[in-house]
């Protein structure tokens, strides 16, 4: 920022879901480093009031929530009878993807038609090992899911599933929803802001195997609460994360920062 012009303005956007742990892990020179450099900005932009209290604590910087968004599909029809349960992302501990194989482990004798296909990249190989070895004939992986097959699989879905661990505003939660595909997620980062518990999905604390379970299987065991959820998560895209409120609301943050040049 130091060779930057003195009129021009400069915004981070943090995405990131683990910079409260880097910050927190890193050295009291570091820390000192990461504040002064904040302090030195115009603007932050984050996620979700979560990471807006979080970054408060380190800088007087003035914070902006804008949160992510996506495209309604036009089309809308949930498959309540659906036996697929998906997971968008990358497998490995952050993402809860253990959680979700001692989850599928109980499932399966309870609901033995359900499938779980765990798609993205990671940890693959460690994630097939765990299947096998806990003998899990109910879950899949099913590898980096190409753009022009994405679309397919979420609407021939039944559930959404994310136990993550930290998170940002996960954009696979948000395309989920837009197909009016219910999501059971964990309480961390902006997932609060867009799952609403019991109304437009689930939530359980990370970590919280037996909440899972619960509320997988009271999931599965109504039809009446799966469709209300489906309806309602379409509509919770529809009224608050549309690309046309996105971009409505980035106008108002540049306008409000060009307005500040101006004045200067």
């Amino acid at each position: 920022a130091r060779w930057i012009g003195r009129h021009t303005k400069v915004i981070f956007h943090m995405h990131g879901s683990q910079f409260d742990t880097f910050y927190q892990n890193s050295s009291f020179a570091n820390q000192q480093r990461i504040r002064t450099t904040l302090n030195r900005l115009d603007g932050i932009v984050v996620l979700s009031t979560e990471w807006a209290t979080f970054y408060q604590t380190l800088t007087q910087t003035p914070i902006t929530i804008i949160a992510n968004a996506v495209e309604l599909p036009k089309q809308y029809k949930y498959h309540s009878q659906s036996k697929q349960i998906i997971t968008l992302g990358r497998l490995g501990e952050r993402k809860g993807t253990y959680d979700i194989l001692k989850l599928a482990g109980v499932i399966q004798s309870r609901f033995p038609d359900i499938q779980f296909t765990l798609y993205g990249d990671g940890e693959q190989g460690k994630v097939q090992q765990e299947i096998d070895r806990l003998k899990l004939t109910n879950v899949c992986l099913g590898g980096w899911l190409a753009l022009a097959d994405r679309n397919t699989v979420i609407q021939e879905s039944l559930l959404h599933l994310l136990p993550s661990y930290q998170e940002g505003l996960p954009m696979a939660i948000l395309e989920t929803m837009a197909y009016g595909i219910p999501n059971l997620a964990t309480n961390v980062g902006g997932i609060p802001q867009v799952i609403e518990n019991h109304v437009n999905g689930d939530l359980v604390t990370p970590g919280d195997d037996a909440g899972l379970v619960q509320q997988l299987s009271d999931f599965l065991g109504s039809q009446m609460r799966r469709e209300t959820y489906s309806r309602n998560a379409r509509q919770t895209i529809n009224d608050c994360f549309s690309l046309q409120q996105y971009f409505s609301r980035w106008h108002q943050f540049y306008q409000r920062i060009m307005n500040e040049t101006e004045e200067e």
